[in-house]
């Protein structure tokens, strides 16, 4: 079984009540990334739900989750239709409400190939982006393939741009794994937020609130990746991430109200 898919089951206890165990392999300095922890939820769901494909959920992050961890989700019928269903999730972790979130199911992702509207320009071949190393304590980069795009991480570089952007190419390392919708929602909270292009890194960025569409599930090894800034404050951002296949359809995408916190300048 491909990694993700063994880190993304989920044990029925009874209806509407499921567990799952939170793996470290997905992590940064060993808090469990957000669109992991989506996923979870979205696999929880469709265990209750009456239509397989989970097609938006939005997540709130009420309290830090742990990693190594079992999770416990409790799911509620919102409401049903002929072709919706939609569910509410709550994950706990020791009796504490760490994420709570909304689920919309349907029977089939429709049209199986969407006609996309906006396309990704710019974005360089695969062979002259550069590969993210791995980082330590970034667990998540061990898995992922991720490729930048020059033209958008002049960050790394210690050079910044007027343009809160960054793009690239991602897949999953484990060649056996393919895509489904836990794995969309992991990639879209995988690459570097894209304010690090215009400012650098600045230090931490956690997600408050995150809404993910999955448009349709691709069948290309790569995805083509956008995260852009439409909104930052003095302490909030917000963040677009849009998910392209190797044949340039639009097949996920996530908006995110994050918080940025700014390291302390380092005394001479």
């Amino acid at each position: 079984m491909a990694i993700l898919d063994k880190d993304t089951q989920i044990e029925t206890l009874e209806e509407g009540r499921y567990r799952t165990y939170v793996s470290s392999h997905w992590s940064l300095f060993n808090v469990p990334n957000g669109g992991y922890l989506i996923g979870l939820l979205a696999e929880a769901a469709k265990q209750y739900a009456s239509y397989p494909a989970v097609v938006l959920i939005t997540v709130n992050y009420i309290a830090r989750t742990s990693e190594l961890a079992t999770l416990d989700i409790t799911v509620q019928r919102l409401g049903k239709s002929r072709q919706f269903d939609r569910l509410q999730v709550t994950a706990y972790q020791e009796d504490k409400t760490v994420l709570q979130g909304i689920v919309t199911c349907m029977a089939d992702f429709e049209p199986a190939e969407p006609q996309t509207t906006e396309h990704l320009t710019g974005l360089e071949p695969r062979e002259s982006c550069f590969m993210r190393k791995n980082i330590p304590g970034l667990t998540l980069l061990e898995h992922l393939e991720m490729r930048l795009d020059p033209k958008t991480a002049g960050w790394t570089q210690n050079s910044v741009s007027d343009k809160p952007e960054i793009m690239g190419w991602i897949s999953f390392a484990d060649a056996t794994q393919a895509w489904t919708a836990a794995g969309l929602m992991l990639v879209m909270d995988s690459f570097p937020p894209s304010i690090f292009a215009k400012h650098g890194e600045i230090g931490w960025v956690p997600t408050l609130e995150m809404t993910s569409h999955i448009k349709a599930i691709p069948t290309s090894k790569y995805l083509k990746v956008r995260c852009s800034s439409q909104s930052v404050g003095r302490s909030l951002l917000e963040e677009t991430v849009h998910l392209w296949d190797e044949q340039d359809n639009l097949v996920a995408t996530s908006r995110q109200l994050a918080q940025f916190i700014i390291k302390p300048k380092k005394s001479n």
